[in-house]
């Protein structure tokens, strides 16, 4: 059996990390350049607030991204409604650009990651609701 719902978000969700881990990539490699040290940001953020709110929006996504990729999968697998996986996976997709926005670009302000991480939470418990009701 195929899904095809969940493979579009799955792609799409793919093409959201490569920004991600490439711009901690070249934030580390700037900061070993600039240091005359090339391996001074290797671990850790090197004291470097850009690359911490880097690694910070990366660490989110990957930790959400997986389970919620596995519900959404389960969803279509079970028979859900292809207009609630839509959604489902369409607000996922969209909570996780603006958390990746905000946290690269305005990472002390809190209401555009609040509203990403609603949207977060939204999808998770849509999932487990339908994944745990008969």
């Amino acid at each position: 059996m195929t899904l095809p719902i969940t493979s579009v978000l799955a792609g799409l969700l793919a093409l959201l990390a490569l920004p991600l881990t490439l711009h901690i990539s070249m934030r580390r490699a700037l900061i070993g350049v600039r240091a005359g040290v090339i391996h001074k940001a290797v671990f850790g953020d090197a004291g470097d607030p850009a690359l911490r709110s880097a690694i910070r929006a990366f660490g989110n996504y990957v930790e959400y991204v997986p389970l919620a990729l596995v519900l959404i999968g389960l969803m279509e697998l079970g028979g859900t409604d292809s207009g609630l996986l839509w959604w489902t996976g369409g607000l996922f997709v969209a909570g996780r650009v603006l958390h990746a926005l905000a946290m690269t670009f305005i990472p002390t302000q809190p209401l555009p990651r609040g509203l990403a991480m609603f949207a977060t939470y939204a999808v998770l418990g849509v999932g487990a609701w339908q994944l745990l009701t008969p």
